[in-house]
């Protein structure tokens, strides 16, 4: 490298300065007389050797408190003092300033960009810049302060060769502090015009950090609303109509992988902002739990059990088990004073006071709130308000609801299901109540780190990373509410309008208007009152299942035992071994067993296989033929009379020969009384299941069609996806052969009649969910044409993978608008039952069920949109108060230094121009979709608690226990 200067012995370089240029001696220090902080290297026996700048000017000192280049005539100094920066640890000796009016040392190195680690006589410093970037890393990439400053041990000497200072500890104070200063500034605390008397009990006030007011720090939610700053004049007398929009959705929880070991005392390390910010005041929190010392945890109806496990596993030599947490359910932003340390477990008493804690001040007349236990929370729970501290107390009026989040639903008991769920409440939108398990997700990272930390900077760690998390949804509110609203525009019209053309489909039979009125009806009621009949669910008295009779035939079984009655008197249980031995042998027909049974180069593996299903079959087959001998003894001659040749070397397609096989007169010589009456009694139960299996099964076939048409790309996840419907095609044929078993043995037992016109023939035609349909005559020609393109018979039948004829269905294609169909069959008939004399044309139990939830779905995408755009509103009302608040806080403070008040109103300045910013740039982006929401809901998409209409979608369970869900396919669930 060639010298920069004219002197031939340039042989010094910077690694700090650009391009590394080389000088001599003289140049070097004269450019770094300024520039404590590079690092200076020497070209020397042939390689760039460190070198102390203070080595080429033996007289040379670094002196603050006066411009560059000038020099006090009062020097303090030189002191020796450690500088922690981006490149190096440093250690270096600089002269104070000492003149009369001179700032305190203190002052003098922040001046310049330095922050000492101690107030009294500062001996170590680290830079500003260096103090910005760990906090940037530590909050991003969550890089503890120990790992951070090893990286800078190893930029300093990465050999080891040099004796640096251990500025460890000193560092991590000076994080510490740094990070609760900036909360400090961000939140205004430099400018608050409101003082508090000196100590010497004179007149005079002074600003200071404990003037702050009980979570005075944290980031509020702009979308959420808040009384005085975001919500029109006059909202607390809204109409009911428009008071839900001004409601407050906040979800609670607790997580256990937040525990804090028992490392040190508050004494020794306190708290640096004792409830300024998301985490309780500690002193109030402890007081009050020391009058519940005896409580157990909260008693639970859910199956969460690895929960519960978790509260107590590990539990000793902690200080903490882990934290409670409230955020708004909606836009996951954690609640100022909503967080707080568990002692013990999940207990009432924890819970109950962060949950009051993050709503003091907090004039909202109606929550929403959401928490997995809520169904045993929501108990007792005014009566435990009273319990509170007075500050605590909700005011009189203020109304909430309980519900459970959407994930954490499915494991309650059944009683739990439609009241506590968010599906089903009116004027919650699309609200999920899953907001603070994502929040858990972001702190969960730093959950090893803090769980060694002491007390008060275990946190001040949590205040700061809840603060950033904050931060960042804040900053990405724009874009969050955006897609928000893109999503909710055509979801609520597509719903909306499917909900009426179905609703309309059913009108056409005039014999139902009475029970959609019916239905409508019982919405109402029970939304008012969860007490009357829930329309969500099956009725108590619904027809008999096949588990409710094994579970009666057991009972019978049991009294024959204790009267004395003969054990091999079971006729019940020898039909039900006989259906299922059937069931066993429609596996064989309609699983992979039939291909493999026709394959003929079979593997030894795959022949031993076959050979072992064969053979548990036969074993079966065989104990049934013993026990037949004693319900059928007729039947053995009657084989002999009529030899047929089965063979046991297949199993599967060996005859069972049950009552319902024979005519009624063969049937009473060769069967004992009271067998066929109990096949009949079976076989009822047999079809009303496979029907509503059937059901069942179609409705999974639609979520994964939905899945698959929206989500999947890619050859890996098409495969998947194919394997996912095969299998639920395999069922619906089982099903399906499961149910004309049924009917075909009915119809021997029975003979033609009246119960014909419920459980019907089922034709391949009527084997299709309520959004699909049988292809039209225009459709069956464009098949054709299809076909012929393709270079298959125009007129060919296609077949299935098991060789069944199949009937062309296509699913209902709502985004084309084809909202007309019939339903078939199975979709409107009241199954058996003890009667079996159903109305004719009577609509089933799943009719109404869809009906409400699909009612229930156009209500919440209808109260999605109108949410959004109240959100969006607030959001830029808050903006508007913010820009104003930081205006009237530039000049605040008029008993401060020029200095000092300049830079307060530039910070000010520089605040609420960016408030404006967000309000402009947010308004723009997002008044397309406000206008295009408007339309949305004044064309097509109607509010269906006024009106009778309808969509049909699946069910909860089946989405979510059989396939799973993720991110947008949620919308497409219940």
């Amino acid at each position: 490298m060639s010298p920069t200067c004219l002197n031939v012995a340039a042989e010094y370089r910077c690694q700090d300065c650009f391009a590394g240029r080389l000088f001599c001696a003289k140049c070097i220090v004269e450019r770094h007389r300024d520039e404590p902080l590079h690092i200076i290297q020497k070209w020397e026996d042939g390689w760039f050797q460190p070198c102390a700048l203070k080595s080429l000017a033996p007289g040379l000192r670094y002196q603050i408190g006066h411009p560059p280049g000038e020099e006090c005539d009062f020097r303090d100094g030189p002191k020796k003092i450690v500088v922690i920066d981006n490149n190096a640890i440093h250690q270096l000796s600089i002269d104070f300033c000492g003149c009369i009016d001179a700032p305190s040392k203190v002052e003098q190195l922040i001046n310049v960009g330095w922050f000492p680690a101690t107030v009294k006589e500062p001996e170590t410093c680290a830079t500003l810049s260096i103090l910005r970037r760990f906090h940037a890393l530590n909050l991003q990439g969550r890089v503890p302060a120990y790992d951070f400053y090893s990286a800078l041990e190893v930029l300093s000497d990465g050999a080891g060769i040099r004796d640096l200072p251990d500025r460890r500890e000193q560092f991590t104070l000076m994080t510490r502090e740094y990070r609760h200063l900036q909360m400090c500034k961000r939140a205004g605390r430099a400018h608050d015009g409101v003082g508090v008397p000196k100590e010497d009990d004179s007149s005079e006030l002074v600003y200071r950090i404990d003037a702050t007011q009980r979570g005075e720090l944290a980031v509020l939610c702009r979308a959420c609303p808040q009384p005085g700053i975001n919500l029109p004049e006059g909202w607390e007398n809204a109409p009911p109509d428009k008071a839900w929009l001004y409601q407050l959705l906040l979800s609670e929880d607790a997580n256990f992988k937040m525990k804090g070991r028992a490392t040190s005392t508050r004494e020794r390390d306190p708290t640096l902002g004792p409830g300024f910010a998301y985490m309780v005041e500690n002193s109030a929190y402890m007081k009050h739990l020391a009058n519940y010392t005896d409580d157990e945890e909260i008693s639970h109806c859910v199956a969460f059990q690895a929960l519960w496990r978790a509260n107590n596993k590990r539990a000793k030599g902690l200080r903490a088990s882990g934290i409670g947490s409230v955020s708004c359910a909606r836009h996951e932003l954690f609640r100022a004073n909503g967080t707080g340390d568990l002692q013990k477990g999940e207990r009432y008493p924890n819970m109950d006071y962060l949950f009051f804690s993050c709503l003091i001040g907090t004039l909202i007349l109606s929550i929403v709130a959401s928490y997995d236990i809520a169904c045993q929370w929501c108990r007792n729970f005014w009566t435990r308000m009273q319990a509170m501290p007075a500050a605590m107390r909700l005011p009189a009026g203020v109304k909430i609801q309980f519900k459970v989040p959407k994930f954490h639903l499915p494991p309650h008991v059944k009683k739990c299901h439609a009241p506590f769920s968010f599906n089903y409440t009116k004027w919650t939108g699309r609200t999920d109540g899953e907001g603070v398990e994502r929040n858990w997700a972001w702190l969960n990272m730093i959950a090893r780190s803090i769980s060694v930390m002491g007390p008060g900077a275990r946190e001040d760690t949590i205040d700061d990373f809840c603060g950033y998390a904050n931060w960042k949804k804040t900053v990405n509110l724009g874009n969050s509410l955006l897609r928000k609203m893109a999503l909710a525009i055509p979801q609520a019209q597509l719903h909306s309008r499917a909900f009426h053309a179905f609703t309309d489909g059913l009108k056409e039979q005039p014999e139902h208007q009475a029970e959609l009125t019916k239905w409508e009806r019982l919405v109402a009621e029970w939304e008012q009152d969860h007490d009357k009949p829930c329309p969500y669910e099956y009725p108590e008295e619904s027809n008999v299942t096949m588990d409710e009779l094994r579970l009666r035939i057991a009972e019978e079984e049991h009294d024959r035992e204790a009267h004395g009655s003969s054990p091999t008197n079971k006729p019940g249980a020898f039909i039900m071994a006989a259906m299922e031995i059937h069931e066993h042998q429609c596996v064989f027909h309609h699983a992979d067993n039939e291909s493999e049974a026709k394959r003929r180069n079979r593997t030894s593996i795959q022949a031993a296989e076959l050979q072992r299903k064969r053979t548990l079959l036969l074993g079966m087959v065989q104990r049934l033929r013993d026990e037949q001998a004693h319900f059928m003894p007729g039947l053995a001659s009657l084989l002999q009379e009529h030899p047929s040749h089965e063979s046991t070397a297949r199993p599967e397609e060996m005859k069972l020969h049950l009552p319902s096989s024979f005519p009624a007169a063969v049937r009473a010589e060769i069967c004992i009384d009271g067998l066929a009456e109990e096949e009949e009694r079976l076989r009822a139960a047999q079809a009303s299941d496979a029907l509503k299996d059937l059901r069942r099964h179609l409705r999974m076939r639609m979520v994964a069609h939905h899945f698959k048409r929206r989500h999947t790309s890619g050859q890996a996840a098409y495969t998947k996806s194919q394997a996912l419907q095969s299998a639920i095609e395999q069922r619906i044929k089982m099903t399906t052969a499961r149910y004309n078993a049924a009917r075909a043995a009915l119809l021997s037992l029975r003979g033609p009649g009246k119960w014909e016109e419920t459980l019907r023939v089922l034709q391949q035609s009527d084997i299709r969910g309520i959004n699909e349909r049988t292809l039209n005559d225009e459709e069956r020609e464009e098949e054709r044409k299809a076909r012929l393109l393709a270079g298959l018979s125009p007129e060919g039948v296609d077949e299935d993978e098991f060789g069944d004829p199949v009937e062309p269905t296509v699913l209902f294609n709502l985004e084309t608008g084809e909202g007309r169909r019939r339903l078939s069959w199975i979709w409107y008939t009241e199954m058996g039952g003890a009667s079996d004399v159903a109305d004719d044309g009577k609509l089933h139990d799943d009719i109404r069920i869809e009906w409400v939830k699909a009612r229930a779905r156009a209500d919440r995408w209808r109260e999605e949109l109108l949410f959004l755009d109240e959100e969006m509103r607030r959001v830029l009302a808050f903006c508007d108060w913010m820009a104003k608040r930081w205006d009237d806080r530039r000049y605040a403070r008029t008993n401060v230094s020029a200095e000092l008040r300049e830079g307060l109103a530039a910070y000010a300045t520089e605040q609420a121009v960016r408030e404006r910013f967000w309000a402009t740039s947010w308004a723009a982006k997002w008044r397309p979709v406000q206008d295009r929401a408007l339309v949305a809901l004044g064309d097509g998409v109607v509010d269906v608690t006024l009106e009778v209409g309808l969509e049909v979608e699946v069910d909860d369970e089946v989405a979510y226990g059989e396939y799973g869900s993720d991110g947008e396919a949620d919308d497409m669930l219940e």
